[in-house]
């Protein structure tokens, strides 16, 4: 981004000494400096084209939310105990998928996998330690989504996917009691379908350690 005015940004571009065709900004870019080159010598290499105008002062705030979203991201990544990226190969062989009648696609983005029937993982878990299944999943789904999470052949949930969250993503939280994981490295989980219905679509599934609270 860069943080300064319309009339004062093109006094705020200077020319690189030495290097035609070359500018860089002084003072405004943020969360740094940048260099501008010409297009055509920037193959093989990411680039930006546009950037955004603000104001130093909301630059301020967004960097803060910048900082809280990412100590948020930091949070969670530790919990990680294990992460399955439905629809993509390598994710879906190293979980040992399983499946009936199903099928993959992308939406938005994301790869998402469901079916008619069933499907599985079997995901990573800590011996006897509480945790919780995340399955995340869009929040607008169309036709009949009703379907149990087994874990074990135990059921810990029935989602009913529909009008839940039009037009995001959502995850959708599953106790894992430490009787289901006790004396397990790992435990299948299981997308059933309700009979006439489809099981996902499912965007996402992770183990996490349950959140302790800290003094």
């Amino acid at each position: 981004m860069f943080a300064t005015t319309p009339d004062e940004l093109i006094k705020r571009v200077k020319p690189v000494r030495g290097q035609p065709l070359t500018f860089r900004t002084d003072g405004i870019g943020r969360p740094a400096e940048v260099t501008l080159i010409p297009f055509y010598a920037m193959h093989h290499q990411r680039y930006s084209v546009y950037w955004k105008l603000i104001s130093e002062a909301d630059w301020q705030a967004h960097a803060a939310q910048i900082a809280t979203a990412d100590a948020r991201r930091m949070a969670e990544e530790a919990r990680v105990v294990d992460v399955v990226r439905p629809g993509e190969q390598q994710s879906e062989t190293d979980h040992k998928l399983a499946v009936g009648d199903t099928q993959t696609g992308e939406f938005n983005g994301r790869k998402w996998r469901h079916a008619s029937d069933w499907f599985s993982y079997e995901v990573k878990v800590l011996p006897g330690e509480p945790q919780q299944l995340v399955a995340t999943f869009w929040g607008d789904e169309a036709g009949a989504r009703e379907f149990d999470i087994l874990v074990d052949g135990k059921v810990v949930g029935t989602e009913k996917l529909g009008n839940n969250k039009p037009g995001e993503f959502f995850d959708a939280t599953f106790p894992l009691a430490p009787e289901l994981t006790r004396g397990k490295s790992s435990v299948t989980v299981k997308f059933a379908a309700h009979p006439g219905n489809i099981a996902g679509g499912v965007f996402g599934v992770r183990v996490l350690r349950v959140k302790t609270n800290s003094k």
